[in-house]
């Protein structure tokens, strides 16, 4: 379970967001895949962190840490299109159950902690956060190592939607989009600046560079839906 300093994810919570009525409004949040590969067989689609259900006027709120580069892993250990790396990157499983207009947040997050091979640690702060949306759920799929994060995945059946590739390299992205009732992939990762080199991963993280471009950073995510006009939908 990975939790932060002044927050705590739990499994199966919901966390509320309070309307101006004065009425709680919660989506629910589960830390966890909605469909497990079956072991030893390759038959689960995307390994999603994240199952999150929402209505048309939700908000959630998700703590985690992934890859430095793990939206936009440069060449030529990933070649385009296909340069996210779909296992260091966290996966959320939406479903919309009233179309909605969905509007997501990810920033970098300081003390975000998880559980290592030898311990608990502290996730790095440099995140440059950056994400796409995809049509559909992957239940299914042979999982691959790259993924698409501008256009379609060759190995897997979401369709895309669209991204925030966070080219100012700013500590907080943003996207906004209007969608039906349904099923919805999200991929959240780091794309910091494109560099000609970079450190090893047994880099000294005293190191700027080493410390921005290598390792587990955290980030923290909200979610909000607001309701579509009629006429919208």
């Amino acid at each position: 379970m990975e939790f932060q300093l002044k927050k705590l994810i739990i499994q199966s919570s919901l966390l509320l967001a309070v309307s101006a009525s004065g009425i709680a409004l919660a989506g629910n949040v589960t830390y966890a895949d909605p469909q497990p590969s079956t072991p030893g067989v390759c038959d689960g689609g995307i390994s999603y962190e994240w199952t999150v259900k929402m209505r048309g006027h939700d908000e959630v709120e998700l703590v985690g840490h992934v890859g430095a580069k793990s939206w936009n892993e440069p060449p030529p250990a990933y070649e385009p299109p296909f340069t996210g790396w779909t296992h260091t990157s966290h996966w959320v499983a939406l479903e919309l159950t009233e179309p909605a207009i969905l509007e997501i947040e990810v920033e970098r997050q300081e003390g975000v902690a998880f559980q290592g091979p030898s311990g608990m640690v502290t996730a790095r702060n440099m995140l440059v956060p950056a994400l796409s949306v995809y049509k559909n759920w992957d239940n299914t799929s042979c999982e691959d190592h790259r993924y698409n994060n501008a256009g379609n995945i060759d190995w897997s059946t979401i369709e895309y939607i669209g991204n925030n590739k966070n080219m100012r390299g700013k500590n907080v992205v943003k996207y906004n989009v209007k969608l039906k009732k349904g099923y919805y992939s999200i991929a959240i990762g780091g794309s910091p600046k494109v560099l000609e080199t970079y450190p090893a991963n047994d880099c000294d993280a005293s190191d700027p560079v080493c410390y921005a471009y290598t390792g587990r950073h955290g980030y923290e995510a909200s979610f909000k839906t607001k309701p579509l006009h009629q006429q919208d939908r």
